[in-house]
């Protein structure tokens, strides 16, 4: 197994060298960086080796690109991350999935679990927070520095619940709540769209946090 994570790892770096500047085997060492741990029994060793590549390769861009690439770097950079990004998305919804049992699994009543007074106080902090911006802004312009220290609280604070499941629920029935408050006052629709990605948006990296968690910790 060992033998053959080596030579995967020649080839795709052999792949990149003797590309002779084609985007799209540029695409696939990205693609092959990250998808080779995947197939590994040390998934995150693997990584730091793959991430350690990645870097080189933008190292070797960025020397060949000269002072006028750097669009591009950081173009490559983002590629990089995105491709990373997925990998690890990929590996921890297998590794929950492969270690989940519907048997095991019991899910109590809300009120049968801790909720911290500190939580409870933050949610309203953050539901105030976001209030003040409804209903205190213009209807055009909404105060988006209040709108994001809400959404991260609405993100983070289900982590410090006693049951991760209900906090998310409180918080994504909060934002429904908040958000059609914004609809009855009328404020401009670009705005209420803001207002949703601002809220809704680091919420995907929250569950994605907490399965990590589960899958590996």
């Amino acid at each position: 197994m060992l033998v053959f994570i080596i030579l995967s790892y020649v080839v795709i770096m052999a792949l990149y060298f003797l590309r002779k500047e084609d985007g799209n085997k540029l695409i696939i060492t990205m693609a092959g960086l990250t998808a080779i741990p995947l197939f590994t029994d040390d998934y995150w060793y693997w990584l730091q080796l793959s991430a350690a590549l990645s870097v080189a390769i933008l190292v070797v861009e960025g020397y060949k690109a000269g002072p006028t690439g750097g669009g591009a770097i950081v173009a490559l950079f983002a590629f990089f991350l995105v491709a990373f990004f997925i990998s690890i998305i990929i590996k921890t919804v297998w590794t929950f999935f492969t270690d989940f049992s519907f048997s095991t699994f019991h899910l109590e009543g809300p009120l049968s679990y801790a909720w911290p007074t500190y939580v409870i106080a933050l949610y309203g902090l953050a539901i105030i927070l976001a209030l003040i911006a409804i209903f205190r802004s213009n209807k055009e312009t909404l105060e988006l520095q209040n709108i994001n220290i809400a959404a991260l609280g609405f993100a983070a604070l289900p982590h410090f619940c006693g049951s991760f499941l209900y906090g998310m629920a409180l918080s994504l029935s909060t934002v429904a709540i908040l958000f059609l408050l914004a609809i009855i006052r009328k404020i401009d629709s670009e705005q209420r769209f803001l207002f949703a990605y601002s809220t809704l948006g680091i919420i995907p990296g929250s569950f994605l946090v907490k399965g990590i968690m589960i899958a590996f910790f």
